[in-house]
Parts: C-alpha cells; sequence; structure tokens
C-alpha cells in the first residue's frame, strides 16, 4: 500500500471542505517592516504574498522575516525598511493546490515538501485560500465532539439568514458575545459556529465548523470580542431577558465552547449586555 493509499484512508473528502478561506496577504511591493508587524499583530506563522491580480507569489514564514531582521544588523545587509516581501521568497514556483484537489493528495504534498501550508488557487492561478497542517489535524480531530451536541436542541436559521452565535445577549440586536480572553487556543478556527440550546440548564452550545458544514453560522472579531449576531436563534428559544450573563466553558482546545448562565448576584454585566 502506498504512502498516499494509506493517507486516503483517514483523509476523505476535498481541499476546499478543509481550507481556511480567510487568509492574511501582503502584496508584492509591501516592505518588510510592515508584513513583521501584521505577523505580530495576528500572530501569525507565515503569509501568501500575491500580486496585484490575487496571483499567489510565494509564501513568507516566520522564519524568514527573522532572518531578514537579523540581516539588517550586519553592516553590508540592506535595511529591513527597504527591502520589500516578494525579496524574501527563495522559490521561483510557489508549490499551490486547487480546491478540488483530494485533501489525502494535499496532506502528502504537504509532508514531502515539508512546508507548512499550501496556497489553495483557481483555475487562473487566483488566491481562495489556504490549507495549512493545524487545519488538517483539526480536521482528523472532528469525531471527538459529536456526543456533546445529544444534550442540546440544535438550532436551524432555516429563514434567518444572517444569524450568528457568543458571554452575554445584547438586547438591542440578539448578539451573542464572547470576549476573546475566554477563549483557551488564540489559533482556533472560529470563522463559523453552530448553535444548541439545552432548556432545563440554559447552557448554549457553540460549536465551531468549516465553512462547508450543514447550518454554518459566519462569526466576526471586533473590540476583542466574538461576535454571532444571533437574533434568530435568541428569538426562537426566547432568551432575551432570560440571562444578564454567562460562564464561558472552553472544551478540547476551543473545539467548542458551552455558556452557562450566571448567578445573577455574582457580578454585573447589565451594562454590557444591553449594548
Amino acid at each position: 500500500m502506498t504512502a498516499i493509499e494509506t493517507i486516503s484512508k483517514q483523509l476523505q473528502g476535498n481541499v476546499k471542505d478543509v481550507m481556511s478561506i480567510k487568509v492574511h496577504t501582503a502584496t508584492v511591493g509591501t516592505h518588510v517592516n510592515i508584513v513583521a508587524d501584521l505577523m505580530a499583530r495576528y500572530s501569525l506563522r507565515r503569509v501568501v504574498v500575491v500580486d496585484n491580480a490575487k496571483q499567489v507569489i510565494g509564501v513568507v514564514s516566520q522564519r524568514d522575516i527573522v532572518r531578514a531582521l537579523m540581516s539588517s544588523m550586519k553592516p553590508e545587509g540592506q535595511e529591513v525598511v527597504h527591502k520589500r516581501v516578494e525579496q524574501l521568497i527563495t522559490v521561483e514556483k510557489p508549490i499551490t493546490v486547487g480546491p478540488d484537489i483530494p485533501l489525502a493528495r494535499a496532506a502528502y504534498v504537504l509532508a514531502t515538501n515539508k512546508i507548512g501550508c499550501l496556497p489553495v488557487v483557481d483555475e487562473h492561478h487566483t488566491l481562495v485560500g489556504v490549507l495549512s497542517i493545524s487545519d488538517i489535524i483539526q480536521f482528523l480531530a472532528d469525531d471527538n465532539v459529536e456526543g456533546m451536541e445529544t444534550a442540546f436542541q440544535m438550532y436551524s436559521p432555516r429563514n434567518d439568514a444572517k444569524t450568528r452565535s457568543p458571554a452575554y445577549v445584547r438586547k438591542m440586536n440578539g448578539d451573542l458575545v464572547i470576549p476573546l480572553k475566554n477563549i483557551e487556543n488564540k489559533r482556533a478556527r472560529m470563522d463559523y459556529a453552530v448553535l444548541g440550546y439545552d432548556p432545563p440548564t440554559g447552557r448554549i452550545l457553540i460549536k465551531f465548523v468549516r465553512a462547508t458544514a450543514d447550518e454554518a453560522i459566519a462569526t466576526k472579531v471586533q473590540d476583542d470580542n466574538l461576535i454571532i449576531p444571533a437574533k434568530g436563534f435568541v428569538r426562537h428559544f426566547s432568551l432575551i431577558g432570560k440571562v444578564a450573563a454567562f460562564d464561558v466553558t472552553d472544551h478540547n482546545q476551543s473545539k467548542f465552547l458551552v455558556l452557562s448562565p450566571k448567578n445573577a448576584s455574582s457580578g454585573s454585566v447589565n451594562a454590557v449586555g444591553t449594548t
């Protein structure tokens, strides 16, 4: 049995089922110091470099940035501030994959080339996403949390086209809001989620999923909070006014969260919850 056949047993599906569609990029001509600031600000391991047409030029890693910074300290080194990001790319032709490539084959490419990620491009070589080793590891861990859903009545948005999810409920618009400090794994993928509710306990389940999952709801980060505009969910279970705030429990390295109603006497969040 070949290596690709062995991998195929565990990795079913295509690249588009697992890839991240939110990609941090740097355009050709961007100075290295700006890219370094971007990577530090968002804790990025690598950045995809594209031209003005969003075609992939290459990938720049933390190691590439560090080497550039170190070289600038030498008397003969060019100032980092004057270096452009494409000057750090050492591979003439970037290694990329298409969204319809089998996931197992993409994993094999990652492993054999000893690289951390693969830019995903369409037929015009335009960037449409990125597949990283972390994406694949998370995919393999997916089947560990299915039992958690059985205690919850899962919410289906159906006609609520823009429903979303999270530690207090905004009374004005039904947003669920979770401060990011409650998220243990800062690298966890939280772009999409599904919601569940347990009426007897008042707990809310937030499970993070891929964009292609059934009933996936897009989330956003704003002012150090994870926001999921969840008007339909909140109305469906009549949550407005029921609980002022929720305790947050992080499970399985931020694979999913459980919000439990706080005791009414344990602190005040009312002022925040009414924004």
